[in-house]
Parts: structure tokens; sequence; C-alpha cells
């Protein structure tokens, strides 16, 4: 068997993982990817996978010099947003133009940021490999090193940062416990062409079922969707017809944007939430999905994990990776600030969850009157709107 040494190698070739490689190889760090994919593939047809990008997940893309490319190719910008109650008078709106920004944000296909980013990684000197057979052997200690093996070769890291989904395996090897919990409800994706025009506006309708985002795409009058249904609807409306489909959420959406059709395949994905309590472990540590994943009612699952590659390599950025003690106060700066964070996004989503989740009459006139208050107060409005665009 032979072994190679290797300053960081990151478990996961999504978004997260890719970026992480790509910025920490920019460092000049000597860093491996593992990943299972091969490079997503660029097609003319739009994915069913989208996610809601802001102002910093955007600029993390930049500096991996794969935001223009992404760009260039198909991105769905949107410059206001609409919310509103199914069952009560409850509606805000908000723009980019109450606090003068450009966007509020810009819905970006998965796979098509995973491509240019696989072109940023391998440009920056990133060595990709492409297997499904690994396993973690060690978590290192002060005075000797992670250690990975991958078919026959042994690699030994200073650093095995594990980006590798909400059943991460780096993460079960570790030991890195965590807290969760099932929604009960699927997250169902689909494209649907519309008859009037989504004018880059992302619109959700809050339902006794669960919220319905029509997201903008880059066709004037196709929406992707995301219906986080109830497991009942969930297994109804996956049984549906395409016509029939199209026709529910021409109807839950009130005829917002007219006559629907659906035009991609109906695809669904459990929803559930889970944190880890604790997000590192001697030389291991965990970034986007596998520390974290929350219900998408809000759009900011990948735009947590892009805070995780930010401050992860801010904080690993000018140290020597090998002395396990500085290594170890860094990594204990970044799970600080990224539980903080994202502690605080589980709790704002829990909140809009079980809010909106109820059909008790006093809740739905609270929420309304909260609703009201905050469409009519400019400032408010204009807060709301900053921190969207964050």
């Amino acid at each position: 068997m032979t072994r190679k040494y290797t300053d960081i190698v990151v478990v996961g070739g999504g978004m997260i993982g890719l970026s992480l490689a790509t910025q920490l190889a920019q460092q000049g760090r000597q860093v491996i990817v593992i990943e299972r994919h091969d490079q997503s593939e660029l097609t003319e047809k739009l994915a069913l996978r989208v996610s809601a990008l802001n102002d910093r997940s955007r600029s993390v893309l930049a500096d991996c010099d794969a935001w223009q490319k992404i760009q260039a190719h198909r991105t769905g910008p949107y410059n206001s947003m609409q919310v509103w109650d199914k069952d009560s008078p409850a509606h805000i709106e908000f723009s980019a133009e109450e606090i003068n920004a450009e966007d509020i944000g810009a819905i970006v296909e998965n796979n098509v940021a995973e491509h240019f980013l696989w072109e940023s990684a391998e440009q920056a000197g990133v060595d990709i490999i492409k297997t499904d057979s690994w396993k973690l052997l060690s978590a290192g200690d002060e005075s000797a090193p992670a250690e990975l093996q991958v078919g026959e070769q042994l690699l030994s890291a200073s650093l095995i940062i594990g980006a590798d989904g909400g059943r991460s395996k780096v993460r079960h090897f570790a030991e890195l416990p965590i807290s969760f919990w099932d929604y009960e409800q699927r997250g169902i994706v689909a494209n649907i062409r519309t008859e009037q025009p989504h004018n880059g506006v992302a619109r959700q309708v809050f339902l006794p079922t669960g919220p319905l985002a029509l997201l903008p795409t880059p066709d004037p009058h196709t929406v992707s969707i995301v219906w986080s249904a109830d497991e009942p609807l969930a297994v109804a409306l996956l049984n549906e017809s395409p016509e029939r489909f199209a026709k529910q959420v021409e109807t839950e959406s009130g005829r917002v944007l007219g006559a629907c059709e659906c035009v991609s395949d109906v695809k669904a994905f459990p929803l559930r939430m889970q944190y880890a309590r604790q997000w590192f472990h001697q030389r291991i540590v965990l970034a986007g999905d596998a520390a974290h994943t929350i219900h998408p009612l809000a759009g900011q699952g990948a735009n947590l994990g892009f805070g995780d590659v930010k401050e992860l390599c801010e904080q690993l950025q000018d140290i020597d990776l090998k002395t396990l003690t500085d290594l170890t106060k860094r990594l204990g700066a970044y799970q600080r600030s990224r539980k903080a964070d994202t502690q605080v996004m589980i709790a704002a989503m829990e909140l809009f969850k079980r809010g909106f989740g109820t059909a008790n009459p006093v809740i739905k006139g609270l929420r309304a009157i909260a609703f009201g208050v905050a469409n009519k107060l400019t400032l408010l409005k204009r807060k709301l709107a900053e921190i969207a665009v964050a």
C-alpha cells in the first residue's frame, strides 16, 4: 500500500466541498477532494435542484473564480419577494429597490454551480479522486496526521474536512453527536411553466399542509417550485398525473401566475432538521450539510454552507496545520461562529414552520397582524430585505 501526504483532504465534491477545496488551494495548501460522482454536465434542460444564493454565497463563488461562469451560463436573479398566507390576510412584500440593491438573490442550479466549481478546483491545483471506495482510519493527534484509505492508497493529512452531506460518513466515524427531528414532510421539486411571467419575483405561500415556493428561473414563464408537503399530501401529489399536479400548484398558489403546466419530472426528498452538537474532533471538521440541515422554506441551506466556507477558510489562513494546538484553537473559533449562526437560523425556521403550520384561529389572527404591521413599516421591511440579501 502506497502512502501520500497532503495538507487537507475534503470528502465531498458538492458546492461546499469544492468551494472549500478551491479557496484552500488558493491559499497555497495541497488539497485532495474525494467524490464518488463525475463532474456534473451542463445541459439545456433546467435542473430540478436549485439554491437561492445571497450576496455572501455569490462572493464565495466569485472568490473561487466560478461566479462569472455560472452567471453567464444561466441564473435567475430575483428583485423582490412576496410571502402570503392562504388562510388569512397575512402578506408581506419587499424589494431590492427598497435597500438600493440590484437584486435580493439569485436562483442557481446546483449542478451548474458544481460544474464550474469543479473546473475552478482543478485550475487551483486540487487533486480530485473519483471513488466511493474509501474509509477513515484515524482522526490523528498532536504527533500524527489523520489517515484515510482510498483503494490501495493511504492518505495522510493534517486536516480532513467532512463535506459529505446530511448522512456524513466522516461525521459518523468521528462520532460527532447530532440533534435532529423529522418534519414528517417531503420537499417536492418540479419546474412549472406559467401563463403569466414571474417578473423576477420569488413567491411563497404558506399552506396548512406546508409552504409552497415559486422561484423565478431565467425563463420568464418558468418557475422552480419547492413544495414542503406533509407526508400524506406528498404521497398523493407524487401519485398525480403531471396535469393534475400542475393544477394543484395553480390552485394552491391562488393562480398568482395564471394557468400552470408541469414541464419536468416531479421528485421528492425527505425533510429533517439536524445539526452537529460538536463540529470537530482532533484533525476532523465538518462543513455544510454534514454539520447542519434545515427546513427549505426560506432557501437558506446553501447559504449556511457557504457561510461555513468563508469562516473556515479565514480561520485556516496562515496557520501551521501540523500543530494540533493551533489547529484546535482555530477550529474552535470556527465552530463557535458557525454554530451560533446555524442555531439562529434553525430557530427562525422552526418558528415559521410552527407558526404557519397550524389552523389555530388565534395564531392565524396574530400572524395576520404581524405580517400587516411588517408590510406597512418601511424600516422593518428594509431590514427584512437586508437580511435576505446578506
